[in-house]
C-alpha cells in the first residue's frame, strides 16, 4: 500500500549550490538552478527510523522558481499532486548549500489515520541543470488507526525520524 502524499512531503528535500560566500579574497560564484521543472532521478532513505522504504512513495518531480541572487522556491510532486502546503524558500547558507523552509503535509492513512510530515531539507547545485538534496523528516499520526501505522516503522512507535536522498536534472 503506497502512501503517496507522505512520500511528495518526503521529498520536501533540501536546497544548496557550489559556492562560497566566506572573507575570501577571491570567492566563487554562487551556482543556482535553472527555473522550471526538474526529474528526479535517485531517491534513498538513511537513518531510517520510520521504514519509509516499505511504505512512503518519494517525489517524482521538483519545481525551482523564483531564482534569485542568492535565494529560490522549491516544490515537490508525486504524480503532478503537490506534496506539502506549497513551496519553501531556500536561502544561502554558506559553503555551497542552500537551506529551505520546513515543509509541512498531511495526508489520510485511512478512515482512522491521518499521517502528518514535517520536514527540513537542504540543496546542493551542482551546476544549473544538476542538483542533489536532502530531507530530515519526522512522521507523527493521530487518529484510533495509528497503531496500525506504528507497525509499519522500524522502532514500532510514532513519531519516527528518516531522512531522504535525491538527485535530479532540469527537464
Amino acid at each position: 500500500f503506497r502512501v503517496s502524499s507522505i512520500a511528495l512531503l518526503s521529498c520536501i528535500c533540501l536546497a544548496g549550490c557550489d559556492a562560497d560566500k566566506g572573507d575570501t579574497a577571491e570567492e566563487e560564484a554562487l551556482v543556482l538552478p535553472q527555473a522550471g521543472d526538474w526529474t528526479i532521478v535517485t531517491t534513498g532513505y538513511t537513518n531510517d527510523d520510520c521504514n519509509a522504504e516499505g511504505f512512503l512513495v518519494p517525489p517524482d518531480l521538483i519545481t525551482f522558481a523564483d531564482v534569485a541572487s542568492d535565494s529560490f522556491s522549491i516544490t515537490y510532486f508525486l504524480e503532478n499532486e503537490r506534496i506539502g502546503d506549497g513551496s519553501s524558500t531556500c536561502t544561502h547558507a554558506g559553503e555551497g548549500v542552500f537551506v529551505c523552509e520546513d515543509l509541512y503535509h498531511s495526508t489520510p492513512f485511512s478512515d482512522n489515520a491521518t499521517v502528518s510530515m514535517v520536514g527540513v531539507s537542504s540543496v546542493t547545485v551542482t551546476s544549473e541543470t544538476a542538483a542533489t538534496g536532502a530531507g530530515d523528516l519526522v512522521l507523527e499520526c493521530t487518529g484510533m488507526g495509528c497503531g496500525q501505522v506504528e507497525g509499519l516503522t522500524n522502532t514500532g512507535s510514532l513519531p519516527c525520524d528518516t531522512t531522504l536522498n535525491w538527485t535530479a536534472t532540469a527537464e
